[in-house]
């Protein structure tokens, strides 16, 4: 799981709900917790924002493991070329081919259309 600051703990504590049962955003990457405790990671609309429409994606690499801050994804946007890193560390259980040979999907903000992988999350 990523790493959290104090502040974000304390804010934890004091919200109305559990800060792992809602999904987070770090560095453009929603992830959303699923009910069989896995990730969902996808694009937050903060890089859409950033890069303008996405003309390009695909994984740099095929690691079944990965740890925070590891690269998952290669992007380039109307604006600019990022690469967006893994929020938390886990199996990759699921990657999703699909967005590298539709990139429309991928422009979509739907979290269910442009979902990156789901990640069994390390304990």
């Amino acid at each position: 799981m990523a790493k959290k600051s104090l502040w974000e703990k304390i804010k934890g504590l004091f919200s109305n709900h559990s800060a792992t049962a809602a999904s987070q955003v770090k560095d453009g990457i929603l992830y959303a917790p699923q009910a069989d405790g896995t990730y969902l990671l996808s694009i937050d609309k903060s890089v859409f924002e950033q890069l303008g429409q996405i003309t390009f994606a695909d994984f740099p690499t095929d690691q079944s493991n990965i740890d925070v801050d590891d690269d998952i994804l290669d992007i380039e946007g109307d604006k600019s070329v990022e690469t967006l890193k893994s929020p938390i560390a886990g199996k990759v259980l699921k990657r999703n081919f699909e967005i590298g040979q539709d990139i429309d999907q991928l422009n979509q903000a739907d979290p269910q259309k442009n979902w990156i992988m789901t990640i069994q999350p390390a304990n």
